[in-house]
Parts: C-alpha cells; sequence; structure tokens
C-alpha cells in the first residue's frame, strides 16, 4: 500500500522544527493526484502524523483553502489539523491527522466497500450538508456553459455514444435543457466539491473526509449528487434510490462529463470508458427524476 520515500530536507527540518519531535520514517501513500508532496511520517515517539507540502502556485493555493476549511470548521468528518506552516521563501505545509490506520475502501486494487459502508457514509454526506460554509472560502456560481442546448443544435456526437435513439432525444430534449438550466449549485454549505471514493475513509465508526482543496460555499445537496452516479459503479445503489427529485441536478452532471468527454482529447482510454458508463447512469437518472422514457440505448453495464 505504501512505499518509502525520502522528503526534501527543508521539509524535515521544517516538520521536526514545528512538532518538535525526530522524524523516524516517511512513508509516501498511494494517494492524491496532484503535485503536492505527501507523506504518513512516524515520529520519535511512534505517533503518527500527515505531511502535504505545496510545490507550485495551484497546490499552494489549494493548500490553504484546504486549510481554511479544517482549521474553520472542525467538524468530526475532517482530520484534525496539527501545524500549518507559511513562511516567507518556502511553499505552505499543512500537518494534520493521519489516517493510516482507517479504513480505505479504495485502493490500487480496486474498491471494496464493507456491509454498513454506505449507511455511515450517507448520514456522514447529511451531516456535512448542513455545515455553513466558512468566512473566505469561494463560493459556487451558477455561471456555467449550458451543454443540452448545444447537444439539441447538433446531437450527432452525443447520439454517437449509443446512450440513447435520436427519437428518445427528441423527446427528451426540452426537459433536459430546462433542467439543465434551473439547476442551482449556489447555497450557503460547505461543499467538498471532490467527494469520491479515495478521499473517503473510516475510523471506526466515523467516516472521514480528506482532501478539502475543492472546498467551496454552494447548495447542499452538490456532494451527495456529485459522489452517487461513481458510487454505483462501485456497486452502491442507484441514484435515483438515494435522490428522486434531483433531476437539475443529473441532468447538469450528465452534461459536465460529455463536455469533458469531447473537449479533452488527452483522456485516456480507461478514463473515457468510466465517463461514458458516469454519462449513461446520470442519463437514466435525469430521466427517471423528470418522468421521461428511459433511455433506449446501452446500459451503462454494457459499456
Amino acid at each position: 500500500m505504501e512505499h518509502k520515500d525520502i522528503p526534501p530536507p527543508y521539509l524535515q527540518d521544517l516538520v521536526e522544527t514545528v512538532v518538535g519531535k525526530k522524524c523516524l520514517q516517511w512513508n509516501r501513500p498511494d494517494c492524491g493526484l496532484s503535485a503536492a508532496l505527501r507523506f504518513s511520517v512516524e515520529l520519535a515517539d511512534h505517533s503518527r502524523i500527515f505531511v502535504k507540502a505545496a510545490t507550485d502556485v495551484e497546490t499552494a493555493q489549494w493548500l490553504h483553502t484546504e486549510h481554511l476549511v479544517l482549521s474553520s470548521t472542525q467538524q468530526q468528518c475532517m482530520p484534525q489539523v496539527i501545524a500549518w506552516i507559511d513562511e516567507v521563501g518556502t511553499w505552505p505545509i499543512l500537518i494534520s491527522q493521519d489516517l493510516n490506520n482507517a479504513y480505505w475502501p479504495s485502493s490500487h486494487k480496486g474498491v471494496t466497500w464493507r456491509e454498513g459502508d454506505f449507511d455511515l457514509l450517507f448520514n456522514g454526506i447529511k451531516e456535512l450538508s448542513t455545515v455553513t460554509v466558512p468566512m473566505g472560502l469561494q463560493s459556487l456560481n451558477n455561471q456555467f456553459v449550458t451543454v443540452w442546448p448545444k447537444l439539441a443544435a447538433d446531437p450527432t456526437a452525443f447520439l454517437n455514444l449509443k446512450l440513447c435513439s435520436a427519437a428518445w432525444l427528441a423527446k427528451a430534449i426540452d426537459a433536459l435543457v430546462a433542467a439543465e438550466s434551473n439547476a442551482d449549485v449556489t447555497g450557503p454549505y460547505l461543499v467538498h466539491g471532490d467527494l469520491r471514493s479515495d478521499n473517503i475513509c473510516f475510523l471506526g465508526s466515523q467516516v472521514m473526509f480528506v482532501d478539502w482543496i475543492h472546498a467551496a460555499g454552494g447548495n447542499g445537496a452538490q456532494d451527495l449528487a456529485m459522489l452517487l452516479p461513481t458510487l454505483y459503479l462501485e456497486g452502491g445503489p442507484a441514484p435515483y434510490q438515494i435522490m428522486p427529485n434531483a433531476g437539475e441536478m443529473a441532468a447538469l452532471g450528465c452534461a459536465t462529463h460529455i463536455k469533458r468527454l469531447a473537449t479533452d482529447p488527452s483522456m485516456p482510454t480507461w478514463l473515457k470508458k468510466i465517463f461514458k458508463r458516469l454519462i449513461a447512469i446520470e442519463l437514466e437518472w435525469a430521466a427517471q427524476c423528470l418522468s421521461l422514457d428511459l433511455p433506449d440505448g446501452l446500459k451503462w453495464q454494457q459499456l
């Protein structure tokens, strides 16, 4: 699960100075997609800390966001902040609670949810959806470019996915256009912004959410709506079972994935396959919520 790595000398010196303990071992977990440095560190007293260090302007901005959230709200579903280092001449460093001994459903071997995990997860998301956004955090807005109107004008690329027929789309397009345009991501609540299985773990009976770099203020239902389609791929419930009145968010999520698939030429083949499956799931979910006929093309299990 982990492999040893050697931290930059400046990082070890700063961490040891701030925590007041010698660092015995640095392990680099198999997680995270950004350029930030991440280490699970064993200290001289055999306690552990988690160190995340920015390496450029982008990761520094993200780390500031994460620190703002974790230090301002201090919810049970968040790792505790141990120290924050933001000195002139170095990129910022966040030291937080180490969750190495937690259960992580996602690993390089795949995703394995245990019995009872979904209940803990949904309860945790429900609690999170009522947390007021901390001051200073950016807010989501509805100034997104709509996709369904463009597909109404030229549906060729979308129809090539074979998720529905031209006849089905002709009947459904007005409802999908309206749903996307009415989607509202704004609100006064804290939104994680990137909930997925590799950002979720369980410490006993407590679900923990990590990697808050994309957090913002917005609609309290946003995190659940974004997570459900991928959760369904991993053996979770169908989105409609959990959110039967989320036609706007389903149409928006579907449109977002369609746009990304069409505009990202560097997307690897394996990710394209996942996006097609997500689009199929969200299209069916939107149809169910909007009282449309179910799409008459390939199901996600067939892709």
